[in-house]
């Protein structure tokens, strides 16, 4: 896989990843909570491999986070419309994210 590629599969787990964290925090089903849990925790193990592949600068680093926070919103706004959620919180679970990464 090319580098522009790898990018976009690691905004891809990213974005499951913190629209899963947001979910799960936010929910009112509880019945919900275990799978969600499971879901973060495979999306978080595919990322850690998607991210350790490359060697990853600025540019990159910044395209990722950016390209990530969009993502996220439009995913939580598309396929949970039910979910209320703040720019804030999403930006801070994403960076936390990141920061795991060592991105």
């Amino acid at each position: 896989m090319g580098k522009n590629r790898d990018i976009e599969s690691l905004i891809r787990l990213l974005v499951n990843t913190v629209v899963h964290k947001i979910v799960i925090k936010n929910t009112n089903r509880s019945e919900s909570k275990h799978f969600l849990g499971s879901e973060i925790i495979e999306y978080r193990n595919q990322t850690e491999k998607t991210a350790e592949q490359r060697n990853w600068n600025d540019k990159d680093k910044k395209d990722i986070k950016e390209g990530a926070l969009k993502k996220i919103k439009e995913k939580l706004e598309f396929k949970y419309p039910d979910i209320s959620f703040s720019k804030r919180e999403s930006k801070i679970f994403l960076e936390k994210e990141i920061k795991n990464l060592g991105l």
